[in-house]
């Protein structure tokens, strides 16, 4: 997995709960928020394929962003499952 650095602003009562977390879990704060994030999804029933895809395309206009949304939305983890795999040999 790649790693992107990013400023984000944080309450000064989130950050010291984030740092304590921190301490307790022996995690990065970063693989606290990022479970944070999936857990979120999953509780609120978001499609979590969905999420991963668009986090990965770049950008589109309006209507395609539209029609492309639509379509992601009906995905289920099952419709990303690896059915087949071949090897390719050089």
């Amino acid at each position: 997995m790649s790693l992107e650095r990013h400023n984000i602003m944080i309450d000064p009562e989130t950050w010291k709960i984030l740092q304590e977390l921190k301490r307790i879990q022996n995690k990065s704060i970063s693989a606290i928020l990022r479970e944070a994030v999936n857990s979120f999804l999953e509780t609120n029933k978001y499609n979590k394929v969905y999420f991963k895809m668009m986090a990965n395309v770049p950008a589109c206009d309006d209507q395609e962003n539209k029609e492309l949304t639509e379509m992601l939305e009906t995905l289920t983890e099952d419709d990303l499952k690896v059915v087949e795999s071949y090897e390719i040999h050089r």
